[in-house]
């Protein structure tokens, strides 16, 4: 159950601009609605195989030795995120240079969109380009909307931190290791935004 345990990607700002081929040439788009909740809710239930968040069941059934893993570290993200009509929960840990720690698991969709209904969580909302690169990678090119329209973010899964890239011409500013442009800090720029 669930995906990945390190995440390494490259992330990049985009001028929106310039062109913008991944809008006529894709392989597909993801409809995306995220919402971040307090890290203090989140409680590993290893002896019963699930995850919660201030006592809601978020995940169950999940392998005791992957759970061990999640409860030795406390500074996870928690983020639940609506994909088309599908729902995942992410936990992220910190970023060391591209690579952070990553469990994902899906969720019922039910979960998400009430935590995307309370005003008091930092949420955002994006499409998602899936578009190949010229060396056959596939980047995730996001068109941020809401409050952040007119953002757009490239970023590119790597297998290592030192792996070779072509770099679409289109890409700007890298901002791999740049915690202010990660989506948990858009998130939350947003809900002050909205508190102000």
């Amino acid at each position: 159950m669930g995906g990945t345990e390190v995440e390494i990607e490259r992330r990049f700002l985009i001028d929106g601009r310039g062109p913008r081929p991944w809008l006529e040439v894709n392989e597909g788009t993801v409809r995306m609605a995220q919402v971040y909740l307090e890290r203090a809710g989140l409680h590993v239930d290893v002896a019963g195989g699930r995850l919660l968040h201030s006592g809601a069941v978020l995940v169950e059934r999940v392998p005791k030795d992957r759970l061990q893993r999640i409860a030795t570290f406390e500074g996870w993200t928690v983020r639940l995120r609506m994909e088309n009509d599908g729902a995942v929960l992410t936990l992220k840990g910190p970023r060391s240079g591209a690579s952070a720690a990553e469990h994902e698991f899906p969720i019922e969709p039910a979960l998400a969109q009430e935590a995307l209904a309370r005003p008091d969580l930092a949420a955002l909302e994006k499409i998602r380009y899936l578009w190949r690169g010229a060396d056959g990678r596939l980047w995730e090119i996001d068109e941020f909307e809401g409050p952040l329209a007119g953002l757009i973010i490239a970023e590119v899964e790597l297998d290592d931190e030192n792996e070779d890239v072509v770099l679409p011409d289109f890409l700007g500013l890298e901002v791999t290791t740049a915690k202010a442009w990660s989506s948990h800090s858009l998130a939350k720029l947003v809900l002050e935004a909205r508190r102000t």
